[in-house]
């Protein structure tokens, strides 16, 4: 898969540093970024002020319809 290709993106645990990165990367090319974390911090609320969509309920109903990739981080049990 190309990563031009991605439009729409979600991350299981986008409020770690490196996953945040990866959410910016991608918000920065176009891509519509939704995530999920656990907690709430200043660095998804700067994910979310950047316009990306971060919930922190663990519900998969939320993983919106369409996304092309979905990646997750082993730090998320």
């Amino acid at each position: 898969m190309e990563f031009n290709a991605i439009k729409k993106i979600y991350f299981i645990g986008i409020g770690g540093i490196g996953m945040s990165a990866l959410a910016r990367y991608f918000t920065l090319h176009g891509a519509e970024v939704h995530g999920y974390d656990r907690t709430e911090t200043d660095l998804t609320r700067a994910l979310a002020a950047e316009g990306m969509h971060v919930h922190y309920t663990d519900d998969v109903n939320l993983i919106p319809e369409g996304v092309d990739l979905v990646v997750w981080t082993p730090a998320v049990p």
